[in-house]
C-alpha cells in the first residue's frame, strides 16, 4: 500500500513539473479585413446557360481589427470562374504582400451563394509556416467601368496562426 502511495505521489509531482516545461505554441490571431479589388476577365465561353473565364485580380487590403495584421497589404490573384444557371464558383491562387515585401500565398475558393474561403498555403519571413482560414462576402460592388471587368469590396473574417 505504501509503494502505491509513493508511486501516485511521484506521478503527481512529475505531472505538476511537466506543466512548467515550455512548449512552442503557435500564435493564433483574429483576422478582419476589407479587401477592395479590380478584376479583369478573359472569357473562354459565355452563354446564358454557362460561362467559363479566367480572372486576374489586383487588390488593396485594409485591416479593420485592432491588431492591424493585414493593413496596407496588396494582393494579386489569378484563377478560374465558372457560371452555371446563374450561379458562379471560383478557384483562385492569391499572393498577398505586406508593406515590408514579405508575402503569403493562399488558396481562394467559393461560390455566389456561400462566399469565399481563403486558406494560406505558403509564407515568407515571419509568415513561414502560416496556417489559417478566413471567410469572405462581397460588401459592395459597382457597375463595371469597362466591359470584362468588375470592381468590388469584400469583408473577410477568420483566424491566422504563426509558428513561434
Amino acid at each position: 500500500m505504501s509503494y502505491r502511495r509513493n508511486w501516485i505521489a511521484m506521478t503527481v509531482v512529475i505531472l505538476g513539473l511537466a506543466m512548467f516545461i515550455p512548449v512552442a505554441q503557435a500564435q493564433r490571431q483574429e483576422v478582419e479585413i476589407i479587401i477592395c479589388l479590380a478584376d479583369t476577365y478573359n472569357i473562354a465561353h459565355f452563354s446564358p446557360e454557362v460561362a467559363i473565364m479566367t480572372c486576374d485580380s489586383k487588390s488593396i487590403w485594409r485591416s479593420t481589427h485592432e491588431n492591424k495584421l493585414f493593413d496596407n497589404w496588396t494582393g494579386h490573384a489569378v484563377g478560374v470562374v465558372e457560371m452555371v444557371g446563374g450561379k458562379s464558383s471560383w478557384h483562385m491562387c492569391v499572393k498577398g504582400m505586406a508593406p515590408d515585401g514579405e508575402f503569403i500565398i493562399a488558396e481562394l475558393t467559393g461560390d455566389s451563394e456561400s462566399g469565399s474561403t481563403w486558406k494560406p498555403v505558403y509564407g515568407t519571413g515571419k509568415w513561414k509556416g502560416v496556417k489559417g482560414e478566413t471567410k469572405g462576402k462581397t460588401i459592395t460592388a459597382g457597375k463595371p467601368i469597362v466591359q470584362g471587368t468588375a470592381q468590388m469590396c469584400e469583408k473577410y473574417v477568420g483566424w491566422i496562426e504563426l509558428p513561434k
